[in-house]
């Protein structure tokens, strides 16, 4: 029986570690290519769930099925990473970090008010039927557990073959490396920047997505909050590396769903800097070392 818990609290951590990893990919791709860490990326995971919500729900005069909905959404909130990085970050962009991390704090604040001037406060949710667990192999899942599992996995091999396998893999790789040098290679850098924020802030509305599946209801703050959890993850695998991101978003919803079940719920994403800090006291370069 103890057995039996222990597995099914592991596979709930795998499944909110692929929501995690999903965010974390995002921010850690557009950390590596512009060496600032945004603190307006929540947002993106907040408007990924909004706007899901308002097309399938027909409040734009659509109806989609909602994996239309969710295509749609994640495409809107890139194009908004896009229009974020080229009126608030371009044009100071040669002042260094600092006033880059500010700004993004201050974009934050901007898209969350403007979101909640829109709809409010009040909680929302996708619209999703009830489903009973069903049993794979001993663990209870509900096909949406198993579905986000899935889109998780499916999203970090997407990762992995733009960034080993494409052009603008290569091209986001060198800019990461050394930005002044691709430029005199030949490389379109700003292009690949703004590429960059179209795929870190779908990413990020994808992981908002998710996350609205497995935990409804959420409110307007939701993106911001959870933030936290996903600047965990990163941290923990390397901030810039995307494969990094990837196992140190699973040690945090593994470590999260442990202490929750057999510690105390009430200090859930506390745990996951327990977990950060043991880590990063043994290796400050994160788990896993490397380029990007």
């Amino acid at each position: 029986m103890v057995f039996d818990n222990l597995i099914q609290t592991f596979v709930f951590g795998i499944v909110e570690g692929s929501v995690i990893a999903v965010g974390a990919v995002g921010l850690t791709l557009s950390y590596g290519v512009t060496r600032f860490i945004n603190f307006a990326y929540g947002e993106f995971l907040t408007y990924g769930a909004y706007l899901t919500v308002f097309i399938a729900g027909g409040l734009f005069g659509l109806s989609l099925p909602l994996p239309a909905a969710i295509a749609v959404a994640v495409v809107l909130v890139g194009l908004l990473g896009v229009l974020v990085s080229r009126v608030f970050f371009e044009p100071i962009s040669h002042r260094g970090a600092l006033p880059l991390l500010i700004t993004s704090i201050g974009v934050s604040f901007i898209l969350r008010n403007l979101l909640q001037g829109w709809v409010g406060v009040d909680a929302r949710q996708l619209p999703i039927p009830l489903l009973r667990r069903k049993d794979y192999f001993g663990v209870q899942l509900t096909d949406l557990e198993v579905g986000v599992v899935v889109v998780g996995v499916v999203t970090m091999l997407l990762v992995h073959l733009l960034l080993q396998h494409t052009m603008l893999g290569k091209r986001m790789r060198a800019t990461s490396g050394n930005r002044s040098l691709a430029e005199i290679a030949g490389i379109d850098t700003r292009r690949v920047v703004r590429q960059t924020w179209f795929i870190s802030a779908a990413a990020g509305a994808l992981s908002g997505v998710l996350y609205a599946i497995l935990f409804a209801p959420f409110r307007p703050g939701v993106g911001f909050t959870y933030l936290i959890v996903i600047f965990a993850a990163t941290l923990l695998g390397g901030i810039g590396r995307p494969y990094g991101a990837m196992l140190g978003a699973f040690a945090i919803g593994i470590t999260m769903n442990f202490g929750s079940a057999f510690l105390s719920a009430n200090y859930t994403r506390a745990y996951a800097f327990v977990i950060l800090v043991a880590v990063l006291l043994v290796r400050p370069e994160g788990i896993r070392g490397g380029e990007f």
